[in-house]
């Protein structure tokens, strides 16, 4: 397994009522790209308001509890 930082833009509805894109990183635990977007899918399951503009391997090579 390697570590991908993926990268998703969300439009939320800030205090005014505006629509704001914001984006977050996420680091996903996969063994390619593609199984990273995925898993990143089914955390947002349901969701209609985002999109996985960005997957890159990171450099990280372990998480230690």
């Amino acid at each position: 397994m390697n570590f991908w930082t993926v990268t998703v833009q969300l439009e939320i509805e800030n205090d005014r009522g505006r629509i704001q894109k914001i984006k977050e990183n996420y680091l996903v635990d996969a063994v390619s790209p593609s199984h990273a977007e995925a898993k990143i899918y089914k955390v947002f399951e349901g969701e209609t308001n985002f999109t996985v503009t960005g997957v890159n391997k990171s450099k990280i090579i372990k998480v230690v509890d």
